[in-house]
C-alpha cells in the first residue's frame, strides 16, 4: 500500500504547486513531511533486514541509496535541459558553477544562501522541488549511525525536536530551521525508522522508541495550541509541517499494519518519484506553448500537468528505474525497497 501512498503524496505536491490549497493549508508541505518519514522507515528497514551483514555496512548502504535518487534524476535532469535550450523558457543562464550544484542537488538544499539559480523568469532551479531531495541525502548520510548507534538516535533527535521548536516559536527562522534544512526535520526521519522498529521488526524496542513517538506528538499538538493563540495557525509553514507529521504518521502506521497486497503498489511508487521531478518542467510546457491558460481552466489544467509528469515518469522508470534497480538487488537482495 505504500507505492500508493507515494503516488498519492506526489499529486498532493504537483496540485500544490499549481496553486490548489485547501483553506491555506498547504497540504504539499504536508506531503513532503510524510515523504521524510517514508525514507526513515526504508531506511531502517534497508539497514535491519534487507543487507545481508548483521554490522554497519555504510558504503553498499551509500551506493544503494546514491543509485535509488541519481539516475532517475539525472534522467530527468536531462530532458528538462534539453526543453530550455530549444525553448529557451524561463531566460537560462548555464553557468557552470551553477549546473553542478543542480547536479549535485544536496548544494542546492541551501539555496537560501548560494546562488544556484538557472532560470531568471520565473527564478527557478531545474527542478524545484529537488531542493528536499538534497535534504534527504544528507538524512540518509546521518541514518545509519541513528539506526546502529543508540545515543546518536537519542542526541540528534531531541536536538532536532528542539530545533523544531525553536522555530515554531519564532527563535529561529521558521521556514528555513522549520522545514526546509535538515536540523529541524531530522526528528522527523527517526519517527519513520521508530515506525520500521516497532511495526515490521522483531527486535526489541528500547524505552527511548517507545516514548519519542508519544512525545513528540504531544509536544506538536501544544505547538498547534499555541500558534494558534499567536493566530499564526494559517500562515505559518510551522503548522503544515506539524499537520504533516500528525496526519502522516497514523497513516503509515495504519498502511503498514494492514500490510494488504494491492495490484501494481510497486508500479505506483516507482512513478511517484518521476511525478515529483518533472512536473514543474510540464508547468513551464504548458506555459511556454500557451496550451492551457491556468486562470480559466483551472481542471484541464491540473490535469495535463499530471498527464505529462506521468508520461515523464512512466518512460523513466521503464528507461532507467527498473535497469538500476537490478543494481540495487545485488547490493540489498532485495528489489521491495
Amino acid at each position: 500500500m505504500l507505492g500508493y501512498l507515494r503516488f498519492f503524496l506526489a499529486t498532493l505536491v504537483l496540485l500544490t504547486h499549481t496553486g490548489i490549497r485547501f483553506h491555506d493549508f498547504n497540504f504539499g508541505i504536508a506531503a513532503v513531511v510524510s515523504f521524510y518519514m517514508l525514507a526513515g522507515l526504508v531506511v531502517c528497514g534497508l539497514l535491519s533486514k534487507m543487507f545481508p551483514e548483521g554490522g554497519p555496512v555504510y558504503f553498499r548502504f551509500y551506493v544503494e541509496r546514491l543509485l535509488r535518487i541519481f539516475p532517475t534524476y539525472l534522467f530527468i535532469f536531462t530532458l528538462v535541459c534539453i526543453f530550455l535550450i530549444i525553448s529557451q523558457y524561463g531566460r537560462t543562464e548555464f553557468n557552470l558553477v551553477k549546473l553542478i550544484n543542480n547536479i549535485l542537488i544536496i548544494p542546492i538544499n541551501y539555496f537560501m544562501i548560494f546562488d544556484n539559480w538557472i532560470l531568471t523568469e520565473p527564478k527557478s532551479l531545474i527542478i524545484p522541488p529537488a531542493w528536499s531531495l538534497g535534504l534527504e541525502l544528507q538524512a540518509y548520510v546521518i541514518l545509519p549511525f541513528i539506526v546502529y548507534y543508540k545515543p546518536v538516535k537519542i542526541i540528534v533527535s531531541i536536538v532536532s525536536l528542539l530545533v523544531f521548536i525553536a522555530a515554531c516559536l519564532g527563535i529561529v527562522n521558521t521556514n528555513y530551521a522549520g522545514y526546509m534544512l535538515l536540523p529541524g526535520v531530522m526528528f522527523i526521519f527517526v519517527l519513520g525508522t521508530l515506525i520500521f522498529k516497532t511495526y515490521l521488526n522483531e527486535s526489541e524496542l528500547d524505552k527511548f522508541d517507545i516514548y519519542f513517538p508519544i512525545i513528540t506528538y504531544i509536544t506538536l499538538i501544544i505547538l498547534l495550541v499555541i500558534l494558534g493563540i499567536q493566530n499564526e495557525f494559517l500562515v505559518n509553514y510551522a503548522t503544515d509541517v506539524i499537520f504533516g507529521v500528525l496526519i502522516g504518521y497514523p497513516v503509515i502506521i495504519y498502511m503498514v499494519k494492514s500490510d494488504r497486497k494491492m495490484p501494481l503498489n510497486a508500479l505506483f511508487g516507482e512513478l511517484s518519484y518521476g511525478i515529483f521531478l518533472s512536473h514543474s518542467a510540464a508547468m513551464w510546457i504548458i506555459d511556454h506553448y500557451a496550451l492551457i491558460n491556468i486562470h480559466t481552466d483551472q481542471y484541464y489544467y491540473n490535469l495535463l500537468v499530471f498527464m505529462i509528469s506521468l508520461l515523464v515518469s512512466f518512460v523513466a522508470v521503464f528507461a532507467v528505474d527498473r535497469n538500476i534497480k537490478k543494481i540495487r538487488f545485488k547490493l540489498t537482495k532485495t528489489i521491495k525497497s
